[in-house]
């Protein structure tokens, strides 16, 4: 059963915004789904309805098999707002036992789990400084500690790199491999950051102005960006490009331009990277509009 099932849903909002547009989507346990959009195109209005935290307009939602509405799915499920708060007044330590709490997480087991994560953030050592004192890059590592405090079984996280130096950001990346990869966790990711994206996601979610344009694994979304397969053979002459429909095609490439007498340096199969098939689908998209 998937982890998360959208049908027609939708969300418009008072004065007549149609932020959200008979989204249909199913995301199986375990996967990282990259929900891919501009700023505006409607992610962070979806997350909200998946989390509950929105009622849509119509349409309906089932995440972990119940109704997004259901109290339950506070206690498996956490989210990461990309302006999401906490208190500043706080010491780090004061801030996750607060939200352990609400959790039902306290006394050794809070701190046993609070200690495991802020070690992992590498901010065991900051624990008694307050939150208001730290750098942005170094709250968004207390925001993530918080978004694990309660072991979800399904995370939503709303551009999670965003003010990020580049190693919290790949620590991050790391993190969120090791939660789907190794733990089974679901991860639903929005973001306009594709090149994040591709590093960790199984599957993707395009979405523009309300509406989910494609859905589907790299592989299925690039097929329809390709419809011929190329290899680019480099030898001491310079690059050639073949056209070729079975791999074993590129072989005989390869020989011909050896007993030619180049000397073979580099051969690469041509295959577009997602912001490449990012953009194909949007223009197609804005040409049917």
């Amino acid at each position: 059963m998937p982890a998360i099932v959208a049908e027609k849903l939708n969300k418009t909002y008072e004065g007549g915004v149609h932020a959200l547009k008979d989204l249909d989507l199913a995301v199986e346990p375990g996967t990282v789904f990259g929900f891919l959009g501009p700023n505006g195109s409607g992610k962070t209005t979806t997350v909200r309805l998946l989390n509950g935290t929105l009622v849509p307009t119509k349409g309906s939602a089932r995440v972990l098999g119940m109704s997004p509405e259901d109290e339950a799915i506070r206690m498996r499920t956490s989210t990461l707002a990309e302006l999401a708060k906490m208190y500043e007044a706080l010491t780090v330590m004061e801030n996750l036992e607060f939200f352990a709490g609400l959790y039902g997480i306290e006394g050794d087991r809070a701190k046993h789990k609070i200690r495991q994560l802020l070690t992992t953030f590498e901010l065991w050592e900051k624990r008694e400084q307050k939150l208001g004192t730290f750098s942005t890059g170094m709250q968004k590592r207390v925001h993530l500690a918080r978004t694990l405090v309660n072991d979800p079984e399904i995370i939503f996280l709303d551009e999670p790199t965003s003010g990020l130096d580049p190693e919290s950001a790949l620590q991050v990346t790391e993190l969120v491999n090791e939660l789907a990869k190794e733990k089974g966790r679901t991860v639903f990711l929005c973001t306009h950051n594709l090149s994040l994206a591709e590093r960790i996601c199984d599957a993707y979610g395009f979405i523009h102005e309300g509406s989910l344009v494609a859905v589907g694994t790299k592989d299925e979304l690039t097929r329809a960006v390709i419809r011929t397969n190329r290899v680019r053979i480099t030898t001491s002459v310079g690059p050639h490009e073949f056209e070729f429909e079975e791999e074993e095609e590129i072989n005989g490439h390869i020989r011909g331009l050896m007993d030619a007498g180049e000397y073979v340096r580099e051969v690469r199969i041509e295959v577009p990277d997602l912001e490449t098939v990012y953009f194909h689908y949007i223009r197609r998209q804005n040409e049917r509009a």
